[in-house]
């Protein structure tokens, strides 16, 4: 069996996308752009969704025609049905058709969105649920009908550790987890010839996090690369098991498996009470 390094396609002898063509949203910069260039890179025509990033998803696009491959520039909120129909609408012209989407578009917010409960603020939740849930209902709902007509498609929605934890702002973690349910209602709905399954990253470099709360919970001692959880999605996408959807992946270096034992400090085994 062929082995992979971080950031490679290394497990893969040939192009399993030549000729397939979908859509990746906020594939301008981080974990989208990533996925977008693997798709390329093994055969893809891929149409880049982005809202604000438009000289990195120029870049993105010109690499992606280096492989050989089409790009199509998507810009547009996704968080707004008008704008999905449209964006939908050039991709299916541009490419002829969708066999893959994948929902990559949201992000946590920033310091505002991160106040618990008691003092967050409703329009930071509105906006932060139509970016990260919202989008992946809309691009689902316009794409699925394309993928039934042709009896085929791959949809991979970028969750985050978030949608288990209470580690961020309530917006984006009642989000991430919605997306969780999206993820197996879609899988269920449009069985059996599109598969839907989900991605939950970890602490990822394409934003900027704490290094030493970072090393000292996650097990590998590191953060992940951009280029890891693209080599899943494109696993995903491009893998024969039609038995693989509504599945949820956890990819975090072990964070969620070892986050209470790094971070407690557990009484020793001399005679003292437990839980």
């Amino acid at each position: 069996m062929p082995t992979a390094t971080p950031g490679t396609a290394g497990w893969v002898r040939e192009r399993p996308l030549e000729g397939k063509s979908g859509i990746v949203t906020g594939a301008g910069t981080g974990i989208g752009r990533a996925i977008a260039l693997r798709l390329a890179e093994l055969g893809a025509n891929v149409g880049l969704g982005y809202w604000h990033s438009q000289a990195t998803a120029e870049d993105a696009a010109r690499r992606v025609r280096a492989f050989g491959r089409q790009a199509l520039l998507l810009p547009g909120d996704v968080g707004v049905e008008d704008e999905v129909r449209r964006i939908v609408r050039l991709a299916e012209d541009g490419f002829g058709s969708v066999d893959f989407l994948v929902n990559n578009a949201g992000g946590a917010g920033g310091a505002e969105s991160d106040n618990p409960v008691y003092s967050a603020n409703f329009s930071d939740w509105n906006r932060l649920l139509s970016s990260n849930l919202s989008s992946a209902f809309l691009t689902t709902r316009y794409v699925s009908p394309i993928m039934i007509r042709q009896r085929s498609g791959r949809i991979v929605n970028i969750s985050s550790i978030c949608g288990l934890t209470g580690d961020c702002g309530p917006a984006y973690c009642a989000a991430k987890a919605g997306m969780l349910g999206l993820t197996r209602h879609s899988a269920v709905a449009l069985a059996p010839h599109v598969q839907v399954n989900a991605i939950l990253p970890g602490f990822v470099d394409s934003q900027p996090h704490d290094m030493e709360r970072v090393g000292r919970i996650t097990p590998g001692r590191r953060i992940g690369h951009p280029e890891e959880i693209a080599d899943l999605a494109s696993y995903l996408i491009t893998t024969p098991q039609s038995f693989l959807t509504g599945t949820c992946i956890v990819m975090d270096g072990g964070v969620t498996s070892g986050i209470i034992g790094k971070t407690m400090d557990w009484p020793d085994s001399k005679g003292q009470e437990g839980w």
